[in-house]
């Protein structure tokens, strides 16, 4: 970029909060017992060196944020460091997909494919693999996209072409271990699709994920000349993954989701259902796998969900178990707090009183250690848990860098270097106070399950604000206070209200502004609180007529642009940055609305005039909507303001009028995810600007900085960290510390060297 050059001596670390998701698959290394790779929904891929305990991102080369969603990876048993990931998201009911490859462990991957659609967050994520590398045949790798059909490859990932099978939704694909030459290719039919989906609101299944009708049923195609020709061989229940009896090459067992467990003894040409002692009604099965040091044995999970209470706890059960009788399912345990360690205690945040209870939420994958008899790893929301005694008892790790953590925003203690608070969409607060070392959390409310918002006071640092998310789309503004061991909310907010930023008076200690949007018939606007947040009163603050909803444009921006996912409302959306205090008038705040305009008031919040003219709102042919605010702490009439595609404006005049700051090349798009002002040595204006990847405008993952105001602007090398979600980013009071947070791929910790 012209203007732009690469930054020296400041660099983004991984700070000791990793990111992650929901982890949706797991691969040993074919030589190596303690190497394991784990696949997320949104923050791509992760190593473990030391048998599962701690893990570090595998992201390098990434650009595109749907980089991150894998639905499948693999990795080649003749060459194992050599490793494929398949990745994509769907927008605008427009599939996007890439297969990646990487010759150096997952540390850097280049694209190789882009013929498939993938649908890393969605309704099929959970299941198996669909890329596999031939076990016979080094060279041959085969997949099957969400969209887009299967495709081979001949020459090790480098080039692919399209075999002639339909372009149905792929479940699985997998060559044969003792069969040369055959490839399975399962399917899974409309009707079995992620019924979660469909709570989320009106539409339907389809409808919701953007999709279109790919057959009801399932099938399962074979083909034995490496995907040359196929044949049919069963239709009926979706192919979620494939097992293959290493005794006799005929037989196959499959995870059929809501038809269970199946089994074969003809190469899957017949199939019958094998779920005695399953729980049978009401389960999705995902996952089957056979233990290589005891054949006779197999293991399977139902994907359990909060509300299944007559699932056990970790529903893990394994046929073929000494005592038990022939093609019967047993469980495993009845867990219990006591056989599971290292899990995290923001594990009960939904009241049951028991970790247990949580440990075995949605387990997405089993597999045996290949090396070492009987030790087990789960793969499942949280993270990934070990077991050294055949499923009797596990060990988390307390998911040392890989957690799910969909960071929403960051702030910065007033008076104490180093110190920030993080917010996340599935926990309480973190905070840290040693710029990102190490973590503490702030007590959760039960109910409530993510936080959106937050602010440190300023009199008080032992005093914390921050906006709570519960279930039926409920929130609160909780305090925390004194160092104790709960919160309390102290503003309850109804059905569809979100704690979108917490801000406190730029002079006046002790008087709060909250923004709540939602529906304003319902109370979005803005809030304030004269008495150290006990208290809350609505200021006087009111869109325009026409604006029914906070953001009024709600879907667009939500599902469309912000969201980590497309379905989701409410995650990551402008987190606590539409709001902001001057530094230099008490009661003197700006409030931001997405697509329609800058508000100010002079008297905290009593009377508010618009300040937004001339700015680019709705500009026609882009996605141009304002993502955050705020006052320089330098000059006392000098405000900014960051856009979706438009970049960064500023105002020298109170905001009577504005201009482009950066970029300022005709035509160039940058996204201000993040936006945090600070000072230099020189009084200056210190600018930090970080964009998010978006497929609605092509843009790649950035960050950028001024140490002039925005005179000269340098760039920080990221490819090491992938496309990053950035999401937030804080100067701690120095403003020589900074803490970016992100949707999905992790904190990250920089010193700026020019000011020390």
């Amino acid at each position: 970029m012209d203007g732009i050059s690469s930054g020296t001596g400041q660099v983004w670390s991984p700070a000791s909060l990793g990111g992650g998701g929901y982890i949706t698959g797991l691969i040993q290394h074919p030589a190596q017992s303690g190497v394991l790779y784990a696949r997320c929904d949104v923050a791509g891929v992760f190593a473990s060196l030391d048998g599962g305990f701690t893990w570090e991102a595998r992201n390098g080369g990434l650009t595109k944020a749907y980089h991150h969603q894998v639905q499948s990876f693999a990795i080649s048993p003749h060459r194992p460091e050599v490793l494929f990931r398949c990745s994509g998201e769907v927008r605008s009911r427009t599939f996007y997909g890439s297969v990646h490859k990487s010759a150096d462990g997952g540390h850097t991957w280049r694209e190789v494919c882009t013929g498939m659609g993938f649908y890393g967050n969605g309704p099929t994520r959970m299941y198996g693999e669909v890329i596999s590398v031939d076990p016979h045949h080094p060279e041959v790798v085969a997949a099957g996209g969400y969209t887009g059909g299967l495709w081979i490859s001949r020459d090790e990932g480098e080039t692919w072409k399209q075999t002639p099978l339909p372009e149905e939704r792929y479940g699985c694909v997998a060559f044969h271990p003792g069969i040369p030459g055959m490839l399975y290719a399962g399917t899974i039919g409309d009707n079995d699709l992620n019924m979660d989906y469909a709570e989320t609101g009106e539409g339907g299944v389809l409808g919701l994920l953007q999709d279109l009708p790919r057959g009801k049923a399932g099938r399962l195609y074979a083909s034995s000349d490496l995907g040359d020709t196929w044949m049919l061989l069963h239709t009926g229940p979706s192919f979620a993954e494939l097992a293959f009896d290493s005794r006799d090459p005929q037989r196959l067992q499959a995870a059929c989701i809501w038809n269970g467990i199946r089994s074969s003894t003809d190469g899957g040409r017949t199939w019958q259902t094998g779920m005695t002692g399953l729980p049978e009604e009401g389960q999705r099965y995902g996952t089957v796998v056979q233990d290589s040091h005891h054949p006779q044995r197999w293991y399977t999970a139902p994907d359990a969900r909060p509300h299944m209470t007559a699932v056990p706890p970790v529903p893990l059960y394994g046929s073929g178990l000494s005592g038990s009788v022939s093609g019967e399912w047993q469980l495993l345990r009845q867990h219990n707090d006591e056989d599971l360690s290292g899990f995290p205690a923001y594990m009960d945040h939904f009241g049951s009183g028991s970790r247990a209870a949580a440990a075995g939420w949605a387990i997405s994958k089993i597999i045996v250690d290949r090396f070492i008899e009987d030790r087990f790893y789960l793969a499942n929301w949280y993270g990934v848990a070990v077991s050294p005694d055949g499923g009797r008892t596990w060990c988390a790790g307390h998911f040392r860098g890989l957690e799910t953590t969909c960071m929403e925003a960051v702030v910065a203690a007033s008076h104490q270097p180093g110190k920030f608070c993080v917010t996340m969409a599935d926990h309480p607060p973190k905070v840290t106070e040693d710029g990102g070392r190490s973590f503490w959390n702030l007590p959760g409310i039960s109910g409530y399950s993510g936080s959106t918002a937050a602010v440190i006071s300023r009199s008080d640092p032992s005093r914390y604000l921050y906006g709570l998310v519960g279930h039926g789309r409920t929130a609160c503004i909780a305090l925390h206070r004194d160092g104790g061991a709960n919160a309390s909310a102290v503003l309850p907010l109804g059905a569809g209200l979100f704690v979108q930023a917490l801000r406190e008076d730029g002079v006046k200690n002790g008087i709060f502004y909250a923004y709540v949007d939602g529906p304003v018939a319902s109370g979005a606007g803005i809030y304030r609180s004269s008495d150290d947040g006990m208290t809350w009163e609505q200021t006087a603050f009111r869109p325009p007529s026409y604006v029914d909803t906070l953001p009024h444009h709600k879907n667009r921006i939500e599902a469309e642009l912000l969201s980590v996912v497309v379905y989701q409302v409410k995650n990551a959306c402008g987190a606590n940055q539409m709001l902001a205090a001057s530094p230099f008038h008490q009661g003197r705040v700006l409030v931001g609305e997405w697509t329609e305009g800058i508000w100010e008031s002079h008297d905290g919040g009593d009377t508010w005039k618009s300040i937004g003219e001339g700015l680019p709102f709705q500009r026609s042919g882009s996605a141009s909507v304002l993502n955050a605010i705020a006052y320089s702490p330098n000059y006392p009439d000098l405000i900014y303001a960051g856009f979706i595609s438009e970049g960064l404006w500023r105002s020298s005049d109170g905001g009577r009028t504005w201009s482009k700051l950066y970029p300022l090349i005709e035509g160039e798009i940058f996204n201000v995810s993040a936006l945090a002002v600070g000072t230099v040595d020189e009084g200056e204006d210190l600018l930090i600007l970080a964009s998010e990847p978006m497929v609605v405008n092509g843009t790649d993952s950035q960050a950028v900085y001024s140490m002039d105001g925005g005179c000269k602007w340098q760039g920080w090398q990221q490819s090491g960290i992938g496309a990053v979600r950035w999401k937030g980013i804080a100067l701690d009071c120095e403003d020589i510390q900074g803490l970016g947070v992100s949707c999905g791929n992790g904190a990250f910790y920089m010193r700026l060297a020019d000011k020390i």
